[in-house]
Order: structure tokens, then C-alpha cells, then sequence
């Protein structure tokens, strides 16, 4: 995304280091809202993106919405994250690659963080923190103090340091993920999702604003569908009014020992649980297709009823079957 970036405009990347909002008024191709963030019913904010913006393809220009609620530094993320959804739909090549992964659309949400996460800090300066400290909240702390990056572009980038698997997020005061990067096959929180039970985030809220790092080895992630991550070691320290946590599965950088944990996660009863590529849903892996032996979710999705997707006619995008409920021809998403 860098290299394309580059090359439609040299020096790009540079100009949006320092003032993202500048450089993107200056294109045609897309326009850039500012808008008060949508909140649900529940407290969390509203939208698919790992950030609290959108973009929408199929305005002419495309359109960029960004929550005015953020810290500049959350805003600068926010709107090179959904620059990076604009170069993924309007370049052909990117777009391919995305579409061809198992997991488009996370995939596809990933790659925009990382190139957000990349422009706004500078690859030799996190390779020396890193060095230094190791993947930590340490490190973390140093990049926030020492660059105008935001947190959640600083987990962006910890994240993709980390050794083993593992989880690097920004937790808001009342306990709620604001932002969480993964590595790894540890999937992350939910954003808006409460992880007051986790024993790390728990004890770091009864000491509001503490100096220092709260260290836990008895840390863990809640998911949506009642079950949990299993034991994590786990770091944890105010950040401007935020937390910032780091948790791994083992080969924590600030312990002496920190080997696999044997235990199993709460509310599994020891089954496998997978995740929908086209639901984007969590369910107990019980039932497997027997044409390409995955695991095939309650509403009937597997890998291979992925190979019939077919193409929209009115944004040309490859979409599963279950997305065309009202029209045959024309997706779900174009026809709302």
C-alpha cells in the first residue's frame, strides 16, 4: 500500500507523517467528514472499522468520516486507516490480494491499520525501543512520549513485534476496549467489548493514574460469546488517561521464565471454536463439512461454499451467496 501510495504521489507518505488532514484536502479522488462519533445503545461506538471512522467507496469522491471525538493523534490514525481502505478498493492489485484472502474483510482491516501504523512511526525508531525494552508496555510508553502517534498505532505496531501470540490494546477508564491489535492465533477484544473481569485491567482500575507497570500472569481476554481467552501474562500502565496493556501466551519479554500455559479457557467445556469468514461470528466448532473438512458455522458457511461467490454488478466486488438476500445480482451492501 506504501509502494502505490508512492508512486501515484512521491513524498506522500511524509506529508501525511505530519499533517494527514493537509495532504488528503489537497486529492480529488476522495473528501474527507468530520462528524461526532455514533455511540450504540450500549456504549460502544458504531461501525465495522477497527477505528471510529468509515469510508464509503461508492460516493463520488469516496468518502472518509472521522469521529471529531479523538485526540488529534487518534484522528491522524483514523484517517490514515481509511485512506488505506480507499487505496485497497479503488487500486485493482490491492484489491485482488484482499479479496483472495481467507478472511477478507479482517484482513483487509488489518493491512489498513498497519499502513496507518507504519507512516505515522518511523521503522528505525521503533526497532531501537523494541531492542531496548523488548514488545512491552515499556516500549509502548516510550513510543507515545517520544512521537505524536496515536496509542492505537502504537499497539499497531507492538503487536506485529510480538514473539508469541498475543494482544496489544488501548483500554478506556470504564474498563472498555477502545482499540486491541493481535498477533498470532489469539484473536483480540472486541472494541466497546467490557474486559473489567480480566484480573490485569481489573487491578489496574483500582489504582487510577498509578505510576508504573501492573504485572499480572493471570490476565485473559473476554469474547462476546461468553467464553474466554485462556491464561495470559500480561502487562498493564496509564497512558494519558488510558491504558495500555500488552498480554502474550508465553515468552512474556519481562519475565525470567514464561512458558505455554496448560489451562483451558473459561466457558469452552473443551470444545474448538472457530470463527465465520462470512458472519464474522464465534461458534463452537461441533460440526465440520465434509467436502473440505473446516468447520462449518450454524448458518451453513464453510470454505469451500466460499468458492461460490460471485460478483456484484453494481460495485464488482466478489461476495458470499448469503449476501444477496434481496437481489440476486446486486449485493446486500448496495442495495441498502
Amino acid at each position: 500500500m506504501l509502494r502505490h501510495l508512492e508512486q501515484a504521489s512521491p513524498g506522500a507518505a511524509a506529508r501525511l507523517a505530519k499533517e494527514p488532514f493537509a495532504e488528503l484536502a489537497n486529492r480529488t479522488d476522495i473528501r474527507v467528514v468530520r462528524m461526532p462519533e455514533l455511540i450504540d445503545a450500549g456504549g460502544a461506538a458504531r461501525g465495522d472499522c477497527s477505528v471510529s471512522g468509515s469510508y464509503d467507496g461508492k460516493t463520488r469522491p469516496a468518502t472518509a468520516v472521522v469521529a471529531e471525538s479523538l485526540s488529534s493523534r487518534r484522528q491522524h490514525f483514523t484517517l490514515l486507516h481509511e485512506l488505506g481502505h480507499h487505496l485497497q478498493q479503488s487500486d485493482p492489485e490491492l484489491g485482488e490480494a484482499a479479496l483472495s484472502h481467507e478472511r477478507s474483510k479482517e484482513f483487509e482491516d488489518a493491512a489498513c491499520d498497519a499502513f496507518a501504523a507504519e507512516i505515522l512511526l518511523p521503522a528505525p525508531l521503533v526497532s531501537d525501543l523494541v531492542a531496548a525494552h523488548g514488545p512491552t508496555v515499556e516500549a509502548a510508553l516510550e513510543l507515545f512520549h517520544r512521537t505524536s502517534a496515536s496509542r492505537a498505532a502504537i499497539c499497531v505496531r507492538l503487536a506485529a513485534e510480538l514473539k508469541a501470540p498475543g494482544v496489544a490494546a488501548v483500554i478506556e477508564a470504564s474498563g472498555t476496549v477502545s482499540f486491541a491489535a493481535a498477533h498470532g492465533n489469539l484473536y483480540p477484544p472486541r472494541r466497546g467489548s467490557d474486559q473489567r473481569s480480566n484480573p490485569l485491567i481489573g487491578a489496574a482500575l483500582a489504582q487510577p493514574g498509578a505510576r508504573g507497570v501492573i504485572r499480572r500472569d493471570d490476565a485473559l481476554i473476554e469474547y462476546s460469546t461468553g467464553r474466554t481467552s485462556a491464561e495470559l501474562y500480561g502487562q498493564a500502565a496509564w497512558c494519558g488517561g488510558l491504558l495500555l496493556v500488552v498480554m502474550v501466551e508465553y515468552d512474556a519479554h519481562w519475565r525470567a521464565f514464561a512458558p505455554p500455559r496448560e489451562g483451558r479457557a473459561r466457558g469452552s467445556a473443551g470444545e474448538r471454536w472457530a470463527d465465520c469468514g462470512v458472519c464474522e461470528t464465534g461458534f463452537a466448532a461441533a460440526d465440520r463439512c465434509p467436502r473440505c473438512l473446516e468447520p462449518r458455522c450454524p448458518e451453513g458457511h464453510c470454505e469451500c461454499t466460499r468458492a461460490t461467490e460471485r460478483l456484484c454488478s453494481a460495485c464488482f466486488l466478489l461476495k458470499h451467496p448469503a449476501q444477496f438476500k434481496s437481489d440476486p445480482e446486486v449485493c446486500d451492501d448496495c442495495c441498502s
